[in-house]
C-alpha cells in the first residue's frame, strides 16, 4: 500500500484552531480573571454572610474583611501575593482591550433602563445608569454573543431592578468597562463581567452573576446579613448541537476523529498542544469527559475546543459531555454519534472553498497558480472516516508500520467523476487525522474550483475545492 510523504505545514492552523461563528463583538480574554470571582486593588469588605462562587483576590492591597457571618468563598482568597498581582495585571490588559474596541459602537447615554439591548458595541461618554426599569439583554439564540458597554464615568443601578438575560445570553460574555467606579443598588439583580477603574459597591441584598472585578480600589459587598448576596464564576456553557465535525461543523461525531465544542466560558486564556503525543487532557485550566472518558485535547480557548473523540465510544450513536473549567462544571450536554460522519478539511477553516489537499508527491495545496495535473495523486485530509486496523490509543498518534487503514473504502468524486483510491486510513504521525489518496480523473475538466466529495457509505462530507490543470 503506498503512502505519499507529504509536508502537512498547511493543516497546522486546521488542527490548532477552527473557523466558529463569530459574533459582532470578539469576546474579552479575562486570562487568569477567569477564576476570580472578586479582585480588589485595595480591599475586599463584606457586611454579613452570603456566598461568593470563586477565587477572591487583592493587589497591591491585602486587606480582606470576610463579614459576620463570614462569607463563604467556593474558591480561594490571595490577600496580595503572585496569583492576585498577575490577576490584576491581566485585569489591566481586559480593561484596555474593552475600552479599546471601536467597531460599529452604538452610542448611549444617562439611562438604558426599560430597554432590549442586542449584542454589540455600547458606547456612553459620561455615566450609565440602569434606573427606569429592568434591562433585557437579548442574545437572539447566539449563545456566544457578546456585549461591551464603555462607560466614561459611573455605572449605577437602581434598587430592585434586574438586567435580564434572554434567547442564549450568557453572563459570561458580558463585559462593562467603567472609567471610575459602579454601584449595583440594594437588591438588584446585576449580570455580567464589571471591570472598574476604581471600585465596585454591591449594596444591601444584590447578587451579581458574574465578576466584580477593580483596578485601583475597592470591592465591597453588603449583605445585610443574610445570604442573597452571591457573585458567582459562570460555568462552561455548550452552543446547542456545540458539539461538530471540525472540518465540516457539522454534527454528528464519530469516534476516533477530530471534533469542535463551541460555547462559552470553555477555557480560561488560550493553549494549544505543543508536546508529542499523546495528547493532553487538560489545556488552559479546560478538561471534557465524554461518555466517561477524558478527552485528548489539541487547542481551547474560551468560545472553542478541539479535541478527539475517545476511539472507546465506537459503536454507541450518543453520549454526554461535561467541561470543567478551573473547577467549575458545566451542566451536561448530548453529543449525537455516528459510525461515519466524513469532513474534510479546509484552508480557511469554513469547511468550504480550497481543501487541505495536497499534490502527492511535492506536498504542496492543489491551489491556483499550483493546479494538480489530470492523472495526478492527491492526498485529501480529513476526519470521521470511522474505524480503522491498528488503531492506535485515544490521544496517541497513528503509526506509520503498520498502517490504519478505514474498514469502509470511501467513494471520492473529483469535478463530479469518481476517482480511484489508493489509500485510506489515518494520517501517520497525527491524532484523529484521516488521509485519502485519490488520482484525478483524466475526464475532469480543467478549473481553479473543482469540487471535491468524499463519501463513506451513504453519508457524504462536506465539498471542497481544488485546483486542476
Amino acid at each position: 500500500m503506498k503512502r505519499f510523504n507529504v509536508f502537512f505545514l498547511s493543516l497546522a492552523l486546521v488542527l490548532g484552531l477552527a473557523a466558529a461563528a463569530t459574533a459582532q463583538q470578539a469576546t474579552v480574554n479575562l486570562k487568569s480573571n477567569s477564576s476570580f470571582a472578586v479582585l480588589a486593588g485595595t480591599t475586599v469588605t463584606v457586611t454579613g454572610g452570603g456566598t461568593i462562587g470563586g477565587n477572591v483576590g487583592i493587589f497591591p492591597g491585602s486587606a480582606y474583611v470576610p463579614g459576620n457571618p463570614a462569607v463563604t468563598v467556593s474558591g480561594t482568597v490571595y490577600p496580595g501575593g503572585s496569583i492576585a498581582s498577575q490577576a490584576e495585571a491581566d485585569l489591566t490588559t481586559a480593561f484596555n482591550d474593552a475600552a479599546g474596541r471601536s467597531v460599529a459602537p452604538i452610542t448611549v447615554a444617562g439611562n438604558i433602563g426599560g430597554q432590549t439591548l442586542a449584542p454589540g458595541l455600547y458606547k456612553s461618554t459620561s455615566s450609565l445608569a440602569i434606573s427606569s426599569g429592568n434591562l433585557t439583554l437579548d442574545g437572539g439564540g447566539n449563545a456566544n454573543a457578546v456585549w461591551i458597554f464603555q462607560i466614561a464615568s459611573t455605572l449605577t443601578t437602581t434598587s430592585g431592578l434586574k438586567v435580564i438575560l434572554a434567547n442564549g445570553a450568557n453572563a459570561a460574555n458580558i463585559f462593562w468597562q467603567v472609567g471610575t467606579s459602579a454601584t449595583l443598588g440594594t437588591t438588584s439583580v446585576f449580570q455580567g463581567n464589571i471591570l472598574a477603574a476604581v471600585s465596585i459597591s454591591m449594596l444591601t441584598g444584590s447578587t451579581l452573576s458574574g465578576r466584580a472585578l477593580a483596578m485601583s480600589g475597592a470591592v465591597s459587598i453588603d449583605t445585610g446579613g443574610g445570604s442573597s448576596a452571591s457573585i458567582a464564576v459562570v460555568p462552561p456553557v455548550f452552543n446547542v448541537s456545540g458539539i461538530v465535525n471540525d472540518a465540516s461543523y457539522v454534527a454528528p461525531v464519530v469516534a476516533g476523529s477530530i471534533a469542535g465544542v463551541f460555547g462559552s466560558g470553555l477555557a480560561i486564556g488560550q493553549a494549544s498542544s505543543t508536546s508529542p503525543t499523546p495528547l493532553p487532557t487538560t489545556l488552559a485550566q479546560s478538561s471534557f469527559v465524554i461518555g466517561g472518558r477524558t478527552a485528548p485535547l489539541f487547542f481551547a480557548m474560551s468560545t472553542q475546543v478541539n479535541m478527539q473523540i475517545p476511539w472507546e465510544l465506537a459503536g454507541q450513536t450518543q453520549s454526554s459531555i461535561v467541561g470543567t473549567v478551573n473547577g467549575v462544571v458545566s451542566s451536561a450536554q448530548n453529543v449525537v454519534l455516528a459510525p461515519f460522519a466524513p469532513g474534510i478539511f479546509s484552508t480557511d477553516m469554513t469547511g468550504a472553498g480550497q481543501g487541505a489537499v495536497l499534490i502527492a508527491p511535492t506536498g504542496q495545496l492543489a491551489a491556483t497558480g499550483n493546479a494538480v495535473p489530470r492523472g495526478g495523486y492527491i492526498s485529501i485530509f480529513c476526519t470521521g472516516l470511522g474505524a480503522v486496523s491498528n488503531p492506535p490509543p485515544t490521544g496517541s498518534a497513528a503509526l506509520a508500520s503498520p498502517y490504519s487503514l478505514t474498514n469502509t473504502q470511501p467513494t471520492v468524486t473529483i469535478g463530479g467523476l469518481t476517482a480511484a483510491v489508493n489509500y485510506s486510513g489515518l494520517a501517520p504521525g497525527f491524532v484523529g487525522l484521516y488521509q485519502v489518496n485519490a488520482l484525478v480523473p483524466l475526464g475532469v475538466a480543467p478549473g481553479s474550483v473543482v469540487p471535491v466529495i468524499i463519501m463513506m457509505g451513504s453519508t457524504t462530507s462536506n465539498t471542497v475545492t481544488i485546483a486542476v490543470q
